[in-house]
Parts: structure tokens; C-alpha cells; sequence
């Protein structure tokens, strides 16, 4: 039998806190409540019964403001919600020296509880850092923002972090999405609409929205991270000297021979204390500021390629390509000022 979701609406609960971001908050709200409705407004003139019911919970009913001082009214306390089929978990400011349970314990263990009550889980953004300090990833495959790579590296070793992908799956019948970039909460809003309620209602959400789902993920937004806490000096002044001089011919020879280590010894530190090798940190710089030349518009790319260290463009345009999923000439149009105008 076919679900009446005009009369029995899917029960939807967002989980916020004062260190999440309201444009994800609200806009998984936003979105996830005009199911239905915003369409019928808009072509017939008179909005249908919504068919999702939405509620933001929160440990207390409180009001509160979160990231950049957006006010928050919850309408649920974790007590109250206990009813959700699905729970969404947008981004929440995680680093390296606060372990998630220190500051939303209390969030998580009410996520675990109902994950285990047969709830589904959908995160953005950094919001699977949750599930992951619970457990519930171990084994499996997670996305979120590109930044957050570091913080699974070294916090959750046994989840495979996957920054390349708009989407991952993980438990038992995919009960757990988790989208990538901080305007993925878009592609995730789609993909809980397609998948429980219905793929032609996802499609008007599209359309009232204006929204794509993006399937080429996050390689083209992101940029190399340098790892701050590496005590490692040696490397550190290389890092120093490299960010001069990444267009040098033999730029990692030029630096074991500054730095007089040898090359095992070398390649071994460098990669403690950056997460890259020494060849794959030069080639992300060189890419980031070929990115910028590109965004400023004001070379050809034969002449990129010559300024950040590469004599051969095709081979350039073929390792650009590989790092970031666009070539360089999509990247201008997609990044570039005049791109940004022409498509507005």
C-alpha cells in the first residue's frame, strides 16, 4: 500500500547546537518542509498538506544562537524526540583537540539511541564526525567537508574517508547518507526526497529551488591543508622556503640538500609532518596556485602552466585534471570573475 504522505507525514528531526551553522540548519529545514507544498503553490496557486514534518531538537527548548550569531528556536528537547524516521545532523565546528563526546555527548548518545530505534541518519558537512566518535562508521565508508580529512586520518583511522564523493552510505540498507561539501545539505535534501518519499517530488524540489544534484564532489574546492602541530623544524623551514619557491626546477631535491637529511630520512619526516610525500606536496601547491591564476583570469593556461613549475602544458592539463576532476579551462569558467557574472 501506497503512503498517504499528505496525511501521514514523514517524520523528519534536525539536530542543532550552538556550534553548528544555521544556513545548513535551516536550509535542511527549509527545504525538507516545502516538500509538496512549495510546488502546488507555485503552479496552482494554493499549497498541498505538507507532506514532511520537521522539527528542530535540540538538549533544550532554550533559544540559542549559533555559528555567526543565527538565532535558533528548538522545537523538541532530545527527551521529547523520540518518533523521527529520519534524523539529519548538519555541520557542527570540530577540530583536532576537542573530541566530539567532550561537547555533544549528550547529542550523541540520543543519535546512537535512535539509529539503534531503527531512525535513519543523514549528515552534512561535517556532521558525520558525530557518528564516527560513536562507532557507528567503523568499517565503513564516510564523506564531509574536504577540511575534515585530517581530523578522520588521525581521530578515526578505521572509518575510509572518502572527500571525493557528494555522497557515502554506510550501515545496514544504507541507513546512514552522509554528503560532503557545506552546500551539499542540498544533494543530501534531494536524496532523502527521492528515497522516502518519492523521485518526482525530489525533481520539483529541484526545480522550485534552482538546485542540481552535483555528482563530480569536492576535488576541484579543495586546497592542500598544512598540518600546524607538526613540531617537526627541519620541515617545517622547508615548508617555509617551498612556499616561495614551488615553481623551481628539482624543488625536492633543492630541499634535502637545504636541509641536508637523507633522501629515506627525508621523504619519511616530511611525510609525518604533512601527511603529503614530498613530490605530491609540491604538485598540490603548484595546483592551488595555478587555481588562483585561473580564478584571476588574467593568463592562458600554457603561461600557468610555465609559472607554477611545469614546461610541458599537456602534461599540466592532464595532472590538473587528475587532482582537482575539471580541467583547467572548466575551472576557469566555473571559478573565474567573468565565469562567476556570466552565470548570474
Amino acid at each position: 500500500m501506497t503512503r498517504d504522505f499528505t496525511a501521514d507525514p514523514l517524520r523528519i528531526d534536525v539536530l542543532a547546537a550552538e556550534s553548528c551553522r544555521g544556513a545548513i540548519l535551516y536550509g535542511l529545514y527549509d527545504l525538507l518542509t516545502s516538500v509538496g507544498s512549495a510546488w502546488s503553490y507555485l503552479t496552482e496557486g494554493t499549497p498541498t498538506p505538507p507532506m514532511t514534518r520537521v522539527r528542530i531538537v535540540a538538549r533544550t527548548k532554550e533559544p540559542f544562537r549559533c555559528i555567526s550569531g543565527v538565532p535558533v528556536m528548538p522545537d523538541a528537547t532530545l527527551e521529547e524526540a523520540n518518533d523521527a524516521e529520519i534524523i539529519c545532523l548538519p555541520n557542527f565546528r570540530i577540530g583536532m583537540l576537542t573530541p566530539p563526546k567532550e561537547v555533544l555527548g549528550s547529542e550523541i548518545a540520543w543519535v546512537v539511541e535512535r539509529h539503534a530505534a531503527g531512525a535513519r541518519l543523514a549528515t552534512a558537512c561535517s556532521g558525520s564526525a558525530l557518528l564516527a566518535d560513536a562507532g557507528l562508521l567503523d568499517g565503513e565508508e564516510a564523506t564531509a567537508h574536504w577540511s575534515m580529512a585530517e581530523v578522520f586520518e588521525k581521530r578515526y583511522p578505521q572509518v575510509a574517508f572518502c572527500p571525493d564523493r557528494t555522497l557515502t552510505f554506510a550501515g545496514e540498507g544504507a541507513s546512514i547518507v552522509m554528503s560532503g561539501g557545506m552546500a551539499s545539505w542540498q544533494d543530501l535534501a534531494l536524496y532523502l526526497i527521492a528515497r522516502y518519499i518519492g523521485p518526482e517530488h525530489a525533481a520539483k524540489s529541484a526545480r522550485f529551488y534552482c538546485v542540481d544534484p552535483k555528482p563530480d564532489g569536492q576535488r576541484h574546492y579543495a586546497a592542500p591543508m598544512r598540518r600546524l602541530q607538526s613540531e617537526d623544524a627541519v620541515i617545517q623551514e622547508c615548508q617555509a622556503w617551498l612556499a616561495n619557491a614551488y615553481s623551481e626546477g628539482d624543488a625536492v631535491g633543492r630541499m634535502i640538500s637545504r636541509c641536508g637529511l637523507p633522501r629515506r630520512t627525508f621523504d619519511r619526516r616530511f611525510r609525518a609532518a604533512t601527511g603529503y610525500s614530498p613530490k605530491d606536496y609540491v604538485q598540490s601547491l603548484r595546483i592551488e596556485e595555478a587555481k588562483q591564476f585561473l580564478e584571476m583570469d588574467v593568463k592562458n593556461v600554457d603561461a600557468i602552466s610555465e609559472a607554477v613549475g611545469y614546461s610541458d602544458p599537456r602534461a599540466f592539463r592532464r595532472l590538473f585534471k587528475k587532482m582537482t576532476g575539471l580541467s583547467p579551462a572548466e575551472y576557469r569558467r566555473r571559478f573565474s570573475s567573468r565565469g562567476f557574472l556570466s552565470a548570474r
